[in-house]
This record gives C-alpha cells, structure tokens and sequence, in this order.
C-alpha cells in the first residue's frame, strides 16, 4: 500500500528530480535551504519530499493528507514516522531509484551508531554494477544491510537468503524487499556464513566491512580484525558455499608495501581454492590519505576529534607495517579443473552497469586458455562489441592529416581504454564475426606494408582479454 500511495503521487527519482529541479547528485545538508525554495509549498508530492526526502517535519494535517489512504497511526506502529516539533517526522529515509525504493535510516540517526544501516553508497552501486545478472535457482546476500543486493539479486533468482549479523539490517532488508514487491528474499540473523553453514548457492554478493582500521564500534565499517585477515578469511571460505559454475561477488581491501605488487596477496587467497577469479583492483592510498577518507564524516564536524582518530589510525598501520592499502574487488567462480586468475586495474570512476563485460571477462579467460597458443586466435571469428568508440588525435601538418593517437574505449561496463597503433586499428575496422583473424589479417596486410600475424596477435589478445572483441 505505501508503495501505491508513493507511485500515485509520483513519489519517484524523476519526480523528485523535477520537483527540485536539479538531476543530482542531492547534498540535502548543504543545500537542503534551496531545494525548500525550489519545491512548491502545496500538494502531495511536495509534502512527500518534505518528509521523507529532505527530513523535514510537515504539518499533521498535510502528512495525512499525503499519505492517504494509509493512517499516520499505521505509519507510525511501522516506525516510519514520529511526531516532531511542526508536526510529523519522517525516522527513515526513502529514497527511489531507477530500480528501487528504498528505506534506511536517516543520518540523524547517527552513523557513529553500531548499529547504523547505510543506504546506497558509491561501494554498494559497484558491487551491484559487478555482478553478474543471469537466471539462477539460489542466491545469498551476505551481510544485506538495507537489502540492495539482496532485491537486486531476487529479480533474477528464484529464492535469495540475506544473512546480517545485523537485526536492524534485516529488518529494513525485509521491508525494502516487500516495499519493492520480492516475496522471494529470506532474512537470516548470524555472523557471516553462519547462518548458511551446509549450504550452496549459484549467486553470492558480499558487501562487507572491508575497511582496513583499528577500530570496532561500527558495524556496517568494522571489522574488528587485525589488517586485512577479516577480508582474506572471507575470501578463503567463499568457494565452501558455491555450488559448481557459481558466481561470488566481494568488495575487498587489503594491504601490501608501497613498491610490492599489488595483485600478489589477493593471488595469494585464491590460490588452490577450485575457483577461478578476476581480481579487480580500483584504488591504492598511501595510509595518512586513507585514515583521512574513512574519517571524512568528522572533518567539519569536530576538527580537533578528526585530527586525533586520523592519529590513532596512522599510528595503526606504523604498528602492523602497513605501506599501502588497495581498495577493490574479487568474482569468484567454481569450476572444476585447472583453475585461471586474472587480475587488473580498472577506473571505479569510470564504472558503470558491468555484467555483460564482466561475463566476458570470465569468457575470454576460458576461450584464451581452452586455445592455450595465441595462434590459435588466428581461426577463430572476432568483431567489436557494441558501444565502443575509437577517438583520433589528429595532427594538421603542410596540408596532410597525420593520426598522432588512436584511443579505443568501451562505453558501457568497467570503460576500458587502450592505446591502438595504425595497423591494429586497419584490423578491427575489417573484423566483422565471420571471418576468421587470419582471413582478415591477410586482407589488411595488403593495405598495410609489414603487418604480419605475430605483429597483431599480442594486441588483438589484449583486446580479447578486455572484452572488447568477442
């Protein structure tokens, strides 16, 4: 009924996107002030906005009226609303999406709180980005939260355990996935696996606690585990609960030395494990950067509170030798037989909705290795995927154009971009998926003087490898 009531009124992210004119992204603590000019003094929306939107108390009488035919009597039994000085209150946030509406608690709340749920962070739209969407029988939301993927995840599974060792966590998980329409999502209370002990699933997503800190006290941040062990622990244990051909998704941090290779220690907690994987690594901070981002929330709010905590955290990673922290993630998948890793260094800025490439990442490790010599490539039938884009520099020189860079970038997905030379760009242009590459390389190799296969085959892998050609 309350989704109705929001729908009717057209409580939705473009309605509100209209109502305040602006498409975002909200800062509603700076400039909560005008969006209370921009939005019309009068009408449900606007009141529904007010209240469950920008935080801001409404009158009785027109909270009421908003929300009718729900009681403000049922809201408040739902702990939804609360009388407040002006009227009523809103105590969660509800917030839609292209996807989703969904409720979490409000900042006033307190994110110092143990138990603070989050709503949609930039972590948790990664993660969501990253995975893998197919038809599957089972899925587990492990650590749900406010039951993002957990919802995500029950469009396209047939029954999905979210797990919490949260009870606030799943009760807004549960809320959300009725609020949504998913019948299909159980909550679980326990500590990690816990709850799932024996069980297998053919989708796992995990956003856990994955800040390196030395703290304790929050629940949604951390772990209470020394360094990354909390992170390395739930990596190794993810392939126990992975049914054959299943697919984990998990948001990790770990630490290393500022000149080590960054991929050797995730490596390191996959090796042997009957999985293959993709290691996905977004950001490396230097310690100091990175106790200041974790405690960005204190800068305005307590100077002197920020400086001390970023002290007691640098101090930290000076005690346990830590030089470096990388930020990223880990897929998973279960298969028998001589296991692969890949690993890379994509943009989480330039991230956008990834299954596909991310199923052609898997793809492309197994077809690479099932031809084990790259001149195997030779036969087979390449072409560009959709929704890549080739950008020239052009240089203007005594009347001739001269092509000083070629850049090929994929518009959808993780965003790669490589540097292509001449010859490589002439081979692309004629791969059309019916072909073989030897076919083609022997038609460009007439239009350009001295290509020869051992000349191409490093760069076309390359761009198999990245999920560019298929």
């Amino acid at each position: 009924m309350l989704r109705a009531v929001l729908a009717g009124a057209g409580y939705d992210s473009p309605g509100i996107k209209r109502a305040l004119g602006s498409d975002g992204p909200f800062e509603r603590d700076d400039n909560l002030p005008l969006y209370l000019r921009v939005l019309l003094p009068r009408g449900r929306l606007p009141a529904l906005i007010r209240l469950f939107f920008l935080g801001v108390p409404v009158a009785a009488e027109e909270a009421a009226a908003a929300l009718a035919p729900l009681s403000l009597q049922r809201l408040e039994a739902l702990g939804l609303i609360a009388p407040r000085e002006g009227g009523i209150g809103a105590t969660v946030d509800l917030t839609p999406t292209d996807e989703l509406l969904l409720a979490y608690d409000r900042a006033e709340r307190g994110v110092e709180e143990r138990e603070h749920v989050m709503g949609i962070s930039p972590a948790t739209k990664l993660l969501a980005y990253l995975t893998i969407r197919r038809p599957v029988e089972t899925a587990l939301d492990l650590g749900s939260g406010s039951g993002v993927h957990s919802i995500l995840a029950a469009k396209h599974a047939r029954s999905v355990v979210a797990a919490d060792v949260n009870p606030r966590a799943l009760e807004f998980t549960a809320f959300n996935a009725l609020l949504n329409g998913f019948e299909n999502v159980e909550c679980r209370l326990g500590d990690l696996f816990e709850p799932v002990e024996g069980e297998r699933f053919d989708l796992v997503v995990c956003n856990p606690p994955y800040v390196v800190s030395p703290e304790s006290a929050l629940v949604y941040r951390d772990s209470g585990v020394p360094g990354d062990a909390f992170c390395e622990g739930l990596v190794r244990r993810m392939p126990e609960f992975l049914a054959e051909g299943g697919l984990a998704h998990v948001l990790v941090s770990w630490v290393h030395g500022r000149d080590d290779d960054w991929s050797a220690r995730p490596r390191a907690w996959v090796a042997g494990n009957g999985c293959d994987a993709l290691l996905l690594r977004f950001r490396t901070h230097e310690p100091l950067a990175y106790a200041a981002g974790s405690n960005a929330r204190l800068r305005r709010r307590d100077a002197d509170e920020f400086g001390r905590v970023v002290d007691r955290w640098t101090a930290y990673y000076d005690e346990l030798g830590i030089e470096a922290i990388s930020w990223g993630a880990i897929v998973l998948r279960r298969r028998r037989g001589e296991n692969w890793v890949w690993a890379h260094s994509p943009s989480a800025e330039r991230l956008g909705p990834a299954s596909g490439h991310v199923q052609r990442l898997v793809d492309a490790q197994d077809r690479l290795r099932a031809l084990g010599d790259d001149r195997a490539l030779l036969d087979a039938a390449l072409a560009l995927v959709p929704g890549h884009r080739l950008d020239q520099t052009v240089v203007l020189r005594g009347g001739d154009e001269e092509v000083e860079a070629s850049l090929l970038r994929l518009l959808d997905g993780l965003r790669f971009q490589v540097q292509v030379d001449g010859p490589t760009t002439r081979v692309l242009s004629l791969l059309d998926g019916e072909r073989t590459l030897r076919d083609v390389l022997e038609e460009a190799s007439a239009l350009e003087p001295g290509l020869t296969p051992e000349a191409a085959l490093g760069g076309i892998r390359q761009l198999v490898e990245l999920g560019f050609l298929e």
